[in-house]
């Protein structure tokens, strides 16, 4: 598994606390919507629908959006994922990306891969980074200026 930059195996367990010491310390410098979702432990817990561990990627999608005619164009990403609990899809919208890289799973026999960590940074002020490690060897990150996320129940 690739190596994300604050959060670690520490024998026992996965250890998040350098990771939200720096969120804590870097509070100031990120949006209100980024802060709050990077911050809640929740999202990153065992179980439960806000988590996004063991979610499953459902669609990435990247557009473009463009001002005028067709001039000073944006690149954004839409990531649903449905969650752990097949009860609901959370949507994460990343805008003003400026770097994506997805490095596929290897999905021989496994049919999904599971997301198994993330964590944010901030790349430089104003651009961040939110890095995703998947299981099979999977990878995406992405950096980006706007940050927002939602929860919707799937219909039963």
């Amino acid at each position: 598994m690739r190596k994300l930059d604050r959060i670690y195996f520490d024998g026992l367990a996965w250890n998040f606390s350098r990771y939200f010491d720096y969120i804590d310390t870097v509070a100031s410098e990120m949006p209100a919507s980024l802060h709050a979702f990077a911050s809640d432990v929740d999202s990153y817990s065992l179980g439960g629908n806000k988590t996004l561990h063991d979610a499953r990627i459902l669609s990435l999608v990247v557009s473009k959006q463009y001002e005028g005619r067709f001039s000073n164009g944006q690149t954004l990403i839409a990531l649903s994922l449905i969650d752990q609990m097949f009860e609901g899809m959370t949507t994460l919208r990343y805008g003003g990306v400026s770097s994506f890289q997805l490095c596929e799973p290897a999905l021989e026999g496994n049919g999904h891969a599971d997301l198994l960590l993330h964590e944010f940074s901030i790349v430089r002020p104003g651009v961040y980074r939110h890095h995703i490690i998947l299981d099979h060897d999977g990878e995406l990150q992405i950096e980006f200026t706007r940050f927002s996320h939602e929860w919707t129940p799937l219909p039963t």
